[in-house]
């Protein structure tokens, strides 16, 4: 996103009506600080492991939080090569995991149940044909 007045305030409300959204109910987040070439300042937002509810587990790596997404303000330098001014313009932007989004969502304690190769794991999901 990039218009004027663009903030870390603007980020952390648009990350947290997403995670709403694909959630269907509020999601408790927290940003640490984090390097990415094209951002700065630069951010992991961590959720709220939604598989033990934060009390710790292996998905969670027994911290009860799980890195979600990096995100951050644009780079005053990626603007300029953009053709933007920045000291009119700002932005941020974001990546988010399909992966760990999906293992949230569904309930997959493992994320490496993705790349098995093991079509059992799709027995969990009601079919849809």
């Amino acid at each position: 996103m990039v218009d004027r007045h663009i903030s870390v305030a603007n980020l952390i409300s648009v990350m947290k009506l997403l995670l709403s959204q694909v959630f269907h109910r509020e999601v408790e987040t927290r940003l640490r600080p984090g390097y990415f070439p094209f951002v700065e300042p630069g951010f992991e937002l961590d959720i709220k492991c939604l598989i033990c509810g934060g009390a710790g587990c292996r998905s969670c790596k027994n911290s009860g939080w799980l890195e979600l997404l990096p995100c951050g303000l644009v780079h005053p330098n990626v603007l300029r090569f953009g053709g933007v001014d920045p000291d009119e313009w700002s932005g941020f932007a974001f990546g988010l995991g399909l992966t760990r989004l999906a293992m949230m969502k569904y309930g997959i304690p493992d994320i490496r149940l993705f790349n098995s190769g093991d079509i059992r794991v799709l027995d969990q999901f009601p079919a849809t044909v």
